[in-house]
C-alpha cells in the first residue's frame, strides 16, 4: 500500500514540471478544483483521489515558486524570500505526510473475549505527583469499578503524601512510592513495574476516569495477537479546552485534540504505528520490559516508548471508542506549557532517536513518526506566514517577485485543494481555518523550545500539567498573549501603511492588493489567538456532565406527594439537574434516587436551589447535601463509568461558516466576557 501511494505521486511530479501557458494552467486548475469539490460532496470515499489532486497542485506551486519567484536581488529581500519559501516547503511536506498518514482509515471494533476463568491479570497504574485528592478519588473509583475479575489497582504517588496514602486505604487500592522522583512519570512507572506482577499494565493519568468496559473492549486484541504490544484508546475530555471555553464556542467547534484522536490515530493504526499517549492504554508487560521500560531520555516518554516497541517488532492497536474521560487544560497558560513540553519532547526524539534511521521500523512507520515530529516544528514557519506580508507593507522588503495574477493562479489551487483535502480527512473533527488559530496561539513558544531542543536535546525537564483550578473573575493572560500581541500590532501598522504605499507605488498596486488581503486574513487569525488569553471565570468546583438516568424524586418536606418520576439532564459531584412533569413550588428538601442502565444506582439527599418551567415540564436544580463516602462513590460511578458515557459526537460546519466563526470569535468573546463580569458584579 505504501509503495502504491508513493508511486501515485509520480503524476504530481510530471505535472509539477510541465511547461504550460498561464491560461492553460488556470483552466486545468479550475477543472481540478471543481472535480475535487464534487468528489468531496458526492463521493466522500474518494478522498484519496482528492488528496492526490491536492498534492499535484501543491507540488506544482512550490516548484513554480522555487524556479521563478524568489527575490534574491537585495540581501534583505533574499532573507525574507527564502524564509517564506522554506515555510511553504515545510507546509507542503507536512501536508503530503499527513495525506499518507490518513490515506486509509478503518476503525477497529472490539474482539470477543474467552470466559472469565481464562482472563489474564492486569495491573492498573494511576501515577500522581501533586494533584488534589478529589481528582484522584474519581479516577481510583473508576479504576476500581473496571469490569475485570483479575485486576489490581495501584496508586503511584511520587509526592509521597500522607493524604494519598489515606485515600488509597479508604478505597482499598494498593499504594506505591519510591525514594526519589528521578525521570518523573516515566521513572514512577518503571519503579512500579519492578514491584508488581500483572501480565498487562493499564495506565491512566490521575484525572482520566475509566469506564467499566475499558478492559473488556481492549484486552481481546492481546489475546488474539501474541505480538500485540499495546492498545491505545482516545483521550476524551469532559470539560471545554481553553479555545472552546475562552472564545465561548462550546459545542460549536470540535475540541482541539479531536483531529488527532479521531482521525490521525485511526490512520496510524492502519500502518501499525499508533502512538502510545501515556494514558487510557494497556501495555503488555513483556513488551515494555523488552525495550527497557518506559523511555526516560525525552519528556514525551509515551511516544518515545511506542517508537522503541515498534522498532522491536511489537504491534499496536488503536480503538476509536472513548473509554475514559479526563480534564482538559483549563487555562491558556497551562495549555501553552503542555504543548511546549510535547514540542520539546518530539524534537528530542528527532535528535536522540531519529525514526528515519532507527532499525526495525517499516517505511510507513518512519514516515508517520517523522510527521508527528515535524508537526511540532510549526512555530517558525507560522511566524513567517504571519509577518511576511506586514514586513512588505511596512518596509518594502519583498518576500517574492511575481505578477500578482500569476501568484493567484498558482497559489489559489494549492490553498483551495489543501483546504478540500483537509476537509476530506477531518470534516467533523477539525473545522477549516482553526488549525491556524491553534498554531498561531502557540507559535512563539514552540519556535523557541524546538530550536533549543534541536541545539541541546538533553536539556529540559518534565512539567506536570496543572488541573482542577478555579478563577473568580475574568482575567487576561498578558504574559502568554504578549508575543502574539506584538505580531498583531505589526499587522495593524501594516494595514495603516497600505494606503500610503498604494499612492507611492502605483506599479505595485496589484501586489499590494494581494498582500493586504493576506495581511487582513492574518489579523483575523491572530485576533482569535490573542483572545484565547482572556480567561473566563471558573467558579464551579466540579464540572457538569450530561447524563440521562431514570430519577425518582421523593419530597422530604411534603411526603404526601409521593414519588415523582423524571429524568436527569446533567450530573455533577455537587448536584443534579432533573426534568420532571411537575413539582409544587413549596418543595425544598428532596431525596433523589438515580438509577442507571448499567446496574449502578444511588440515593442522595439534597435541596432545591432553582426551578424553571420548560415546555410544560419542570427543570429542577438540586444541590446535594453532605454525602457519605459510599454515596460519593456511587455518584462518581453514575457520572463516569457508563460504557457509553463518552460517545463521540461529530460537529460539522461549512468552511465559509467556519471562517466567519473564526473572524467573529474574538468580538463575541469580548462582549460575552464583559457581560458575564457585569452580571457577577450585580449579583
Amino acid at each position: 500500500m505504501a509503495t502504491a501511494i508513493v508511486l501515485s505521486l509520480l503524476p504530481a511530479c510530471v505535472f509539477a514540471f510541465a511547461d504550460l501557458p498561464l491560461r492553460s494552467h488556470a483552466i486545468i486548475s479550475a477543472i481540478v478544483m471543481a472535480l475535487s469539490l464534487l468528489l468531496l460532496r458526492r463521493f466522500p470515499r474518494w478522498r484519496l483521489t482528492v488528496a492526490m489532486l491536492s498534492v499535484c497542485m501543491s507540488v506544482r506551486y512550490v516548484v513554480w515558486r522555487g524556479l521563478t519567484t524568489l527575490a534574491l536581488d537585495r540581501p534583505e529581500d533574499a532573507v525574507l524570500s527564502l524564509l517564506l519559501y522554506g515555510a511553504e516547503l515545510y507546509g507542503v511536506g507536512v501536508l503530503i505526510l499527513g495525506y499518507f498518514q490518513t490515506s486509509v482509515m478503518h476503525p477497529r471494533v472490539p474482539l470477543a473475549l474467552p470466559v472469565d476463568e481464562e482472563l489474564p491479570t492486569v495491573d492498573v497504574y494511576v501515577p500522581t505527583y501533586n494533584e488534589g485528592v478529589e481528582i484522584l478519588r474519581r479516577t481510583l473509583i473508576g479504576a476500581r469499578a473496571l469490569d475485570w475479575p483479575r485486576k489490581k489497582v495501584y496508586l503511584l504517588d511520587d509526592g509521597r503524601r500522607p493524604e494519598m496514602k489515606a485515600l488509597a486505604a479508604e478505597l482499598g487500592v494498593e499504594y506505591l512510592v519510591r525514594a526519589d522522583n528521578k525521570h518523573a512519570k516515566a521513572g514512577n512507572i518503571n519503579a512500579a513495574l519492578k514491584l508488581t506482577q500483572g501480565e498487562y499494565i493499564a495506565i491512566f493519568d490521575c484525572d482520566h476516569v475509566p469506564v467499566r468496559s475499558f478492559l473488556r473492549l481492549t484486552m481481546g486484541f492481546f489475546l488474539k495477537d501474541p505480538r500485540m504490544g499495546f492498545v491505545q484508546t482516545p483521550h476524551h475530555f469532559y470539560n471545554p479546552d481553553p479555545f472552546e471555553r475562552n472564545l465561548w464556542l462550546e459545542e460549536m467547534v470540535p475540541p482541539e485534540q479531536e483531529m488527532f484522536y479521531h482521525a490521525v490515530q485511526i490512520g496510524n493504526d492502519f500502518w501499525n504505528s499508533s502512538f502510545f499517549c501515556g494514558s487510557c492504554a494497556v501495555l503488555r508487560r513483556s513488551a515494555i520490559e523488552s525495550v527497557g521500560g518506559i523511555a526516560v531520555e525525552t519528556v514525551t516518554e509515551d511516544a518515545h516508548t511506542a517508537l522503541r516497541m515498534h522498532s522491536e517488532g511489537w504491534r499496536s492497536a488503536y480503538l476509536d471508542i472513548p473509554q475514559a474521560a479526563g480534564l482538559a487544560t483549563e487555562r491558556y497558560a497551562y495549555h501553552v506549557a503542555q504543548r511546549m513540553r510535547w514540542a520539546r519532547g518530539m524534537t528530542q526524539i528527532l535528535r536522540l532517536d531519529n525514526p528515519l534511521f532507527k532499525k526495525g521500523l517499516t517505511f510507513a512507520q518512519r514516515l508517520n513518526y517523522l510527521n508527528a515530529i515535524q508537526h511540532f516544528q510549526f512555530g517558525i514557519p507560522r511566524l513567517v506566514y504571519l509577518t511576511a506580508p506586514a514586513i512588505f507593507l511596512i518596509f518594502g522588503i519583498h518576500p517574492l517577485r511575481a505578477n500578482p495574477w500569476e501568484v493567484i493562479a498558482y497559489a489559489m489551487p494549492h490553498v483551495f485543494l489543501s483546504l478540500i483535502g483537509g476537509l476530506a480527512v477531518s470534516r467533523s473533527v477539525r473545522h477549516a481555518f482553526w488549525a491556524e488559530v491553534y498554531e498561531t496561539s502557540l507559535a512563539p513558544f514552540t519556535a523557541i523550545v524546538t530550536t533549543l531542543a534541536l541545539l541541546a536535546p538533553r536539556k529540559g525537564k518534565f512539567n506536570v500539567t496543572v488541573k482542577g483550578t478555579q478563577l473568580d473573575r475574568a482575567a487576561y493572560d498578558l504574559k502568554h498573549a504578549f508575543p502574539n500581541l506584538l505580531v498583531l500590532a505589526l499587522c495593524g501598522v501594516a494595514l495603516f501603511m497600505t494606503p500610503s504605499r498604494w499612492e507611492q507605488f502605483p506599479l505595485e498596486r496589484g501586489t499590494l492588493m494581494v498582500t493586504a488581503m493576506w495581511n487582513l486574513y492574518n489579523v483575523g487569525i491572530i485576533g482569535a489567538a490573542v483572545m484565547v488569553a482572556l480567561e473566563r471565570p471558573q467558579r464551579r468546583k466540579t464540572w457538569r456532565v450530561r447524563r440521562e438516568h431514570l430519577v425518582r424524586v421523593i419530597p422530604q418536606d411534603h411526603p404526601e406527594l409521593g414519588v415523582l418520576i423524571g429524568e436527569s439532564v446533567d450530573l455533577s459531584e455537587g448536584g443534579v439537574r432533573i426534568r420532571l412533569p411537575k413539582l409544587p413550588k413549596e418543595v425544598k428538601s428532596v431525596l433523589v434516587e438515580i438509577e442507571s442502565s448499567f446496574h449502578t444506582s444511588a440515593r442522595l439527599p439534597g435541596h432545591v436551589v432553582n426551578r424553571f418551567e420548560v415546555k410544560g415540564e419542570v427543570d429542577l436544580r438540586v444541590e446535594f447535601d453532605a454525602l457519605s463516602a459510599p454515596e460519593e462513590e456511587e455518584l462518581v460511578e453514575l457520572m463516569f463509568t457508563d460504557p457509553d458515557a463518552w460517545t463521540h459526537r461529530p460537529i460539522s460546519q461549512h468552511p465559509l461558516q467556519s471562517l466567519l466563526t473564526v473572524l467573529y470569535a474574538p468580538w463575541r468573546a469580548l462582549v460575552l466576557s464583559l457581560r458575564d463580569d457585569e452580571q457577577e458584579a450585580d449579583a
